[in-house]
C-alpha cells in the first residue's frame, strides 16, 4: 500500500533508537497516517454512502451490505482496532499483578524512597488501565452500534442519516 510506504522501516529506526522524541514524532506521524488513511476510506466509500442516506432520508430498510457500510463509517475505528489488538489479556494479568504489588505496599511506612516507588507502580497502573479502558470502550461501541444498526426505526434512520451526512461533508469519519 502506496500511503504505508517507508512507515515500518522509521518504526524499527525509532525503536532502535529509543530516544522520546524520536517516538513523538513518529507518533504525530501515524496520527497524521491515520487520517489519511480516514480519507482514503471516505473517497473509496462516498458514492455508497451517499445513496445509503437517501435509503435512509426515505425510510427504506438497508441491506446487510448497506448495514456493513454504515458501520465502516460509525465504527470502522472501533471495529478494526478490536480486530487487531492482542495485549488485552495481558493487560488484564498486569493490571491484576500491579494490584497485588500494590497490595505489600499497604503496611510500609511512607519514606520518600517507598512513596517514589509506589509512585511508579501508580504510574504503571494508570497507563495499563487506561488501555484496557480504551479497548472496553471501543468493544462496546461496537456492540452498542451492531443491535443498533438492526433495530432502525424512522428516527434512528433520521439520526443515522444526519450523522453520516456529517461525516460526508467532513473529511473526518
Amino acid at each position: 500500500m502506496q500511503v504505508l510506504q517507508g512507515i515500518s522501516q522509521n518504526m524499527n529506526k525509532v525503536a532502535a533508537n529509543g530516544a522520546a522524541e524520536d517516538f513523538s514524532r513518529m507518533g504525530l506521524q501515524l496520527v497524521q497516517l491515520q487520517s489519511l488513511v480516514r480519507e482514503e476510506i471516505q473517497a473509496a466509500t462516498a458514492e455508497k454512502v451517499s445513496g445509503i442516506i437517501q435509503k435512509l432520508e426515505s425510510q427504506q430498510p438497508l441491506n446487510p451490505e448497506e448495514k456493513e457500510m454504515v458501520g465502516l463509517w460509525i465504527v470502522g475505528d472501533a471495529e478494526g482496532y478490536i480486530k487487531m489488538e492482542d495485549d488485552f489479556r495481558d493487560w488484564q494479568e498486569e493490571f491484576r499483578r500491579l494490584g497485588r504489588v500494590l497490595e505489600t505496599y499497604e503496611g510500609r511506612g511512607s519514606s520518600p524512597q517507598t512513596l517514589v516507588e509506589l509512585h511508579g507502580v501508580l504510574e504503571d497502573a494508570v497507563r495499563v488501565i487506561s488501555d484496557i479502558s480504551c479497548f472496553l470502550e471501543k468493544k462496546e461501541r461496537l456492540e452498542r452500534f451492531q443491535t443498533a444498526i438492526n433495530n432502525v426505526n424512522p428516527e434512528d434512520g433520521k439520526f443515522l442519516a444526519s450523522m453520516l451526512k456529517a461525516k460526508l461533508a467532513s473529511a473526518d469519519i
